[in-house]
């Protein structure tokens, strides 16, 4: 025995090597299958950051859709501000009957008869008829109309009517009797123009950062 146990303690060394050797080969056992855990993680992983990185992109792109369509309508928005501003804030029939009667006296139109009719509201503008009957020749309604259209007020020809007169023709010309309502303009005093920004401009979800898978082992 006392053989044996000098043997053994002669030999300790290499047991102690073993047993080195052994947790080595344990430790790097283990972190060959941690190894092998990470590196099956690493395609889902990239395959997800590519995911997120276009989805990035689209919201970059939609932000610089958006900020031009943005520009768009309020170039649009102040055009028609624009517009409402050179519409009168009211109608003065009086002042509309007499320009229409020295136009015509002006043209030396005969029989005229002008009659206020009602109103026509829209989005933009409220309209009021004016019915218009006079006598006349072609000449003299086509400088009318003319001169209408180039006054200070916006006017608008609805519609127009030219009889030729059956009676004897006096003059060069032949006399024709004549009917047409003509709207005249204002704004409408509540319309105001909706940009809309808030309320229509919605973006992609912007994508979370994806979450690092967990190791197997780790969990245990």
């Amino acid at each position: 025995m006392k053989d044996l146990g000098n043997k053994l303690i002669a030999n300790l060394h290499v047991f102690i090597v073993l047993y080195a050797l052994y947790g080595l080969y344990f430790s790097y056992d283990e972190h060959s299958i941690q190894m092998t855990s990470f590196e099956e993680q690493i395609p889902p992983m990239q395959a997800e950051i590519e995911t997120v990185k276009k989805k990035l992109k689209e919201i970059v792109e939609f932000k610089k859709e958006s900020e031009a369509s943005k520009v768009r309508v309020e170039q649009v928005a102040k055009n028609i501000e624009s517009v409402q501003r050179q519409l009168p804030a009211e109608t003065n029939e009086g002042q509309i009957l007499n320009f229409f009667n020295s136009e015509a006296q002006l043209l030396n139109i005969k029989d005229v008869y002008i009659s206020a009719g009602g109103e026509n509201i829209s989005q933009l503008t409220i309209g009021k008829d004016f019915k218009v009957k006079a006598n006349g020749t072609y000449l003299q309604f086509a400088v009318f109309f003319e001169r209408i259209g180039t006054a200070d007020r916006i006017y608008n020809v609805k519609d127009l009517r030219l009889v030729t007169g059956k009676g004897v023709q006096k003059g060069r010309f032949p006399t024709i009797s004549m009917e047409s309502t003509i709207e005249a303009y204002r704004f409408n005093p509540s319309f105001k123009v909706d940009r809309g920004f808030e309320a229509n401009a919605t973006s992609p979800e912007t994508p979370k950062p994806p979450r690092p898978a967990r190791s197997s082992r780790g969990d245990e």
